[in-house]
């Protein structure tokens, strides 16, 4: 199999793909013959660097090779950062596909279900195109947040950043996929919302929780998505028996001191 080919099989998973889409080959030779595929939720340097030295020849990624969504498209193109980094993959030998659009849409093993999953949160009440609520026992907000906080350091997130009242009685939980906005997520009516990092400014998000003190609990990007490349490797791996896949574990995309 060709790395264009998987590019298209994976394009081909749900009906409507946006358009244009990001979901592409952004980095090297389209016809190249897959020996080994590495999953990845960000391919910085070093990730790629590890795809290689693990046997990898095309490398599938949830996120942007060169550091805006549009990636080769993006406002980071005619950076001097992005003509190395182009140089060197193709040095390497290595191809790699974005997966990001479908994967954010999938049902069941994309990324929010994925999320869900890891989170332990099965009574789903609604869904409303990225965003989900998921009835939780009842309790307080600073109790949710310390059980959120020792499920996230199990992927490199030593801490969970929080607005709002601690001693706010919550009953429901709303997630989202990746940039979904906390606005959107309340707009579901939950007690309480899980965010990611990326979207969040203390000025607006922050603010509006504590004026009116509805728990914002924030979770790095990478560790609310790192769940939907564990499945997005295991996927491929059924998939494509013959072709060894393997996932590269990012988690927490930040180190801390």
């Amino acid at each position: 199999m060709k790395a264009i080919e998987l590019n298209k099989f994976l394009l081909g998973l749900i009906p409507n793909v946006p358009s244009p889409t990001v979901d592409r080959i952004t980095a090297g030779d389209p016809e190249r013959e897959i020996r080994r595929i590495a999953v990845c939720w960000l391919p910085f340097r070093s990730v790629i660097a590890k795809a290689k030295k693990l046997g990898a020849n095309v490398i599938v990624t949830h996120e942007p090779v060169f550091f805006d969504h549009w990636d080769i498209d993006g406002k980071f193109k005619d950076d001097k950062e992005t003509a190395a980094k182009k140089k060197w993959i193709e040095k390497l030998g290595i191809t790699i596909i974005r997966c990001h659009d479908v994967w954010d849409r999938l049902p069941e093993i994309g990324i929010t279900p994925s999320w869900a999953n890891f989170l332990g949160l099965s009574r789903l009440i609604r869904s409303n195109g990225f965003s989900r609520s998921y009835a939780v026992k009842a309790q307080s907000a600073a109790s949710f947040g310390k059980w959120l906080a020792a499920r996230v350091r199990k992927l490199g997130q030593k801490t969970v950043p929080f607005y709002g009242d601690p001693k706010r009685r919550i009953r429901t939980v709303g997630i989202g996929t990746g940039c979904t906005s906390p606005f959107e997520i309340r707009s579901l009516g939950v007690d309480a919302v899980i965010t990611v990092d990326d979207v969040i400014r203390s000025w607006t998000e922050g603010s509006y929780s504590e004026s009116t003190g509805t728990p914002l609990f924030i979770v790095n990007h990478g560790v609310s998505e790192e769940p939907g490349m564990v499945s997005l490797a295991a996927f491929l791996k059924k998939k494509f028996p013959a072709i060894p896949v393997i996932h590269i574990k990012q988690g927490c995309s930040y180190s801390s001191f």
